[in-house]
């Protein structure tokens, strides 16, 4: 997650970052807050012959149904975050084609640990088990989404495969009479049309939360509204995914799971934890991986978050385009790509 900047840009960041220059194959040119940037091809990138299009522009179209029609009718090539109900759309469209791939993403409900009553865990157990994954994967994810079985994704240093987390409501029912939980009730807070089909994979799961008699309130807010209630540690849950775009999972562990880390996003504390992150932080793939494991155990069976599911990561694009790749980590690189 690091890149290569001029040293005067560390004394003037504001500035630097209104008008940035880099050492990528394209350069900056413009950027409409709210709307687009636009950049330029470098001519003197090392590579020969790269990029290949004279100028990209990124727009920022919230609205996937904006996106779709603009792809539809060739006034953009490439849109991301597709969701799975719109496909058989862009399939069925000429000059369209739809990719797919399985992203190293996990889709995950994050509680505020420090906070009653989701503190408790035979609380966030009974939440889990009321949950049916499948059902969300099958009927709202059609299919484009996999069983988690663990907080790392597949392909990642670190993953294994642990028990998985099942539906059971009734074993959910007993453990909060145990508990002596009657009625309660939970707050969620979503980023609004961040995920996509968040709202109604959340509506779907309040149904099931309700049948086992977990009240779940859902805060469909702003972005930055919802960051603030997440900073603040004013929710219960906050509907939260997480890419790994370093491609390890160090940077998950160390954000979600050291205290220092989470003092402002979940609160979690667990020396325990905390020592098996610091000790994975070696170069031998075997260390890390047996510290991973002991501490994905520690965090599975703790239920410190509700794992979803995988993501599978759906773009739509021009088949004028070639050599795009489709990423799993949400990277949109446009060097190789031209416009036949």
């Amino acid at each position: 997650m690091l890149g290569m900047l001029p040293p005067s840009a560390g004394k003037n960041e504001e500035a630097f970052f209104q008008k940035p220059v880099g050492t990528g194959p394209f350069r900056f040119a413009s950027w409409t807050h709210g709307d687009q940037i636009a950049m330029t091809a470098n001519p003197t990138y090392w590579k020969p012959g790269i990029p290949k299009v004279e100028k990209v522009t990124f727009r920022f179209i919230p609205e996937l149904s904006t996106r779709t029609a603009a792809l539809r009718s060739g006034e953009l090539q490439v849109i991301d975050r597709v969701t799975p109900d719109l496909v058989e759309t862009l399939k069925g469209t000429r000059g369209v084609k739809v990719l797919d791939v399985p992203a190293i993403e996990a889709q995950r409900w994050i509680f505020q640990l420090g906070k009653e009553p989701v503190k408790d865990q035979r609380l966030r157990q009974a939440i889990s088990l009321a949950i049916d994954r499948g059902v969300i994967i099958k009927e709202l994810l059609k299919g484009y989404g996999r069983p988690v079985d663990s907080p790392v994704p597949p392909g990642l240093i670190g993953h294994m495969s642990l028990p998985p987390k099942v539906y059971d409501p009734e074993k959910a029912r007993q453990i909060l009479k145990q508990a002596g939980y009657s009625n309660v009730s939970v707050d969620i807070v979503l980023m609004k049309d961040f995920y996509p089909k968040q709202l109604e994979i959340t509506q779907a799961v309040a149904a099931m939360l309700g049948d086992v008699g977990i009240k779940l309130n859902i805060k469909n807010l702003e972005i930055a509204s919802a960051r603030e209630q997440r900073t603040a540690g004013t929710y219960d849950l906050f509907f939260s995914g997480w890419a790994h775009m370093p491609h390890d999972p160090d940077w998950y562990f160390g954000q979600w799971f050291t205290k220092a880390g989470s003092e402002k996003l979940t609160r979690y504390s667990n020396p325990k934890v905390e020592q098996l992150i610091t000790e994975g932080r070696v170069p031998d793939a075997k260390v890390r991986q047996a510290k991973y494991e002991e501490l994905e155990r520690i965090v599975w069976d703790e239920d410190a978050e509700i794992w979803l599911y995988y993501t599978v990561a759906i773009y739509g694009v021009s088949d004028r385009l070639r050599n795009f790749e489709a990423r799993r980590d949400y990277y949109v690189l446009l060097s190789d790509v031209s416009i036949a």
